[in-house]
Parts: C-alpha cells; sequence; structure tokens
C-alpha cells in the first residue's frame, strides 16, 4: 500500500504502448500515435478556418442586436 511516499503508479499497458509508438513515429517506422488526454501538454491548436468562422458568426449576432435594438428604439420612440 502506498503511504504518499511519492511512488508513481505502474505505468499500464495502454500507456506503455503509446510511449513506444510516439517513439517509432519520431524515428520514422509509424505513423504517430493519438496522446491519451491524460498526457497532453496543453490545448489542441486551433484551426485558423474554425476561428475565421467563429469571428463570422459573432459578427453576424453582432449586427442582428444592433438592428433589434434599434427597432426596439424606434418602437419605444414612437410609443
Amino acid at each position: 500500500m502506498l503511504h504518499g511516499s511519492g511512488h508513481r503508479p505502474p505505468v499500464t499497458e495502454g500507456v506503455a504502448e503509446v510511449i513506444v509508438k510516439d517513439i517509432k513515429s519520431g524515428e520514422g517506422e509509424i505513423g504517430a500515435s493519438e496522446v491519451p488526454l491524460a498526457f497532453q501538454t496543453g490545448r489542441a491548436p486551433v484551426d485558423p478556418a474554425v476561428l475565421g468562422q467563429a469571428r463570422k458568426q459573432m459578427m453576424m449576432f453582432g449586427v442582428f442586436a444592433v438592428a433589434v435594438l434599434a427597432v426596439l428604439l424606434v418602437v419605444w420612440w414612437a410609443a
């Protein structure tokens, strides 16, 4: 039983396979493997096309919101 002595749990077979695949892919033997979520060291790179699409959607929402506010202002002013 571990009592917080700083020991790491043993590496499971799945993790060991991923490590071996990554080492071999670095040597050009096989394609890169998928890295388990627990071993990812940061955010995944974002595709610029996705950012452009999100920016376009936000712009359209802003235009829509301004148009709705303008209509509400005109209705309020006319009342």
